[in-house]
């Protein structure tokens, strides 16, 4: 129960602090002046990605299956003790590993935001490069 609470309090803190990244401001360094950049990516977060592990280390992604729209954003959270990715494929000896979408190497308690506008419609295969035996599915719908 304990875990399952600290889990939810994880999930529910990155949701809080995103808005804060998102409305990020840049200060200039020679004027000191603050200016808001409207490249900022401001689409909201539909589905979350947490990498985690259980009391044997064993890492697993939560949740197993995500199911997101055409464009969607998604936020792959890393709160195992290693390094770990999200890259497409079944593993590192497919053909089309990593070549969908790869997030590079997260760092224990780092996240990456992924935009899914290059992919079509379909179920995408993604395992960790780090370590190849834990795999997940996301589930690309229509945009409506």
């Amino acid at each position: 129960m304990k875990k399952s609470l600290f889990i939810l309090m994880v999930i529910l803190g990155v949701v809080l602090i995103l808005p804060i990244f998102h409305s990020s401001y840049a200060q200039n360094v020679t004027t000191g002046v603050r200016t808001f950049h409207s490249d900022v990516d401001a689409s909201p977060v539909e589905a979350v990605i947490m990498i985690n592990e259980d009391q044997n280390k064993s890492v697993f992604y939560q949740p197993h299956t995500v199911t997101i729209r055409v464009g969607g954003e998604i936020l792959i959270a890393n709160n195992a003790t290693s390094d770990h990715s999200i890259t497409s494929g079944s593993g590192p000896d497919d053909p089309m590993a990593g070549k969908f979408f790869n997030t590079d190497i997260i760092k224990p308690r780092g996240f990456v935001e992924y935009v899914t506008e290059n992919l079509t419609p379909g179920n995408y295969s993604f395992y960790s490069t780090t370590d190849p035996q834990i795999k997940g599915q996301l589930v690309v719908v229509p945009s409506e």
